[in-house]
């Protein structure tokens, strides 16, 4: 009688559990503190050559890329984004008398994280304001928002959402030598659903900005990789 009762329940345990893990993981999923591109724009390049007579159907030969995108930069050369129109706010500072030297220091701080992110790509440097590199790749661009959020509500209702950190800034990649946009797009994301004690994405009760910045400066080189994890790929095994 016991051994039916237990073959009985196990299987609506089991049933029951399946569902639940699948919720409890979606929402772990979805509450990771990440950055995400939330629109994006290719550049096209073309250039124009005169053809002679054996060439038919025009005088002007169009060379296109395909719709290939550009890839292996000889280098990168990283311009500290603008911040001079970005909304500053949140837990960013330690005092209002410290906000605008944040504000300041913010680009210096994320070309720093974006040059250890795209040296995985190419040789990468960042440049000073007089400087204009003449080859490889040139990134650039704005911050929109620099949002600390609120240490106090993260330590309360962090899980839920309160007192959540938040950067937005637009990415320029332009061809060096030609001034041509190779690729344009917008960042965004932050701390989510990250509670008081944080993970090795999100700050917790420290300061969030740090930890954004990393994020998106990896987001930035992602975007950017033809294939930066690999999956798929393999050494010594074949299709049959």
């Amino acid at each position: 009688m016991l051994l039916s009762i237990h073959t009985n329940v196990q299987p609506k345990a089991a049933k029951f559990m399946k569902p639940l893990i699948v919720i409890l993981s979606s929402f772990l999923f979805c509450s990771c503190a990440n950055m995400f591109v939330t629109s994006s724009q290719v550049g096209g390049s073309a250039s124009t050559a005169t053809v002679d007579a054996k060439d038919f159907g025009s005088r002007v030969h169009m060379v296109t890329s395909c719709g290939v995108g550009a890839y292996a930069p000889k280098a990168i050369y990283v311009r500290p984004f603008c911040i001079d129109t970005a909304a500053f706010r949140g837990d960013v500072a330690d005092s209002d008398g410290e906000m605008p030297i944040r504000k300041a220091l913010t680009p210096v701080q994320f070309a720093s994280r974006l040059k250890e992110q795209l040296e995985k790509i190419a040789p990468t440097r960042i440049l000073r304001d007089d400087e204009t590199p003449n080859v490889g790749w040139l990134v650039d661009g704005e911050f929109t928002l620099v949002d600390g959020g609120s240490k106090l509500g993260r330590f309360f209702a962090g899980n839920l959402g309160a007192g959540q950190s938040f950067l937005a800034l637009h990415v320029r990649v332009t061809e060096a030598a030609t001034g041509a946009v190779l690729y344009e797009f917008d960042v965004a994301g932050g701390s989510r659903l990250q509670g008081k004690f944080g993970t090795v994405r999100a700050a917790g009760l420290g300061k969030a900005t740090p930890f954004d910045l990393q994020n998106a400066a990896e987001r930035i080189y992602l975007t950017l990789s033809p294939d930066a994890w690999r999956f798929g790929a393999r050494s010594d095994v074949s299709l049959r």
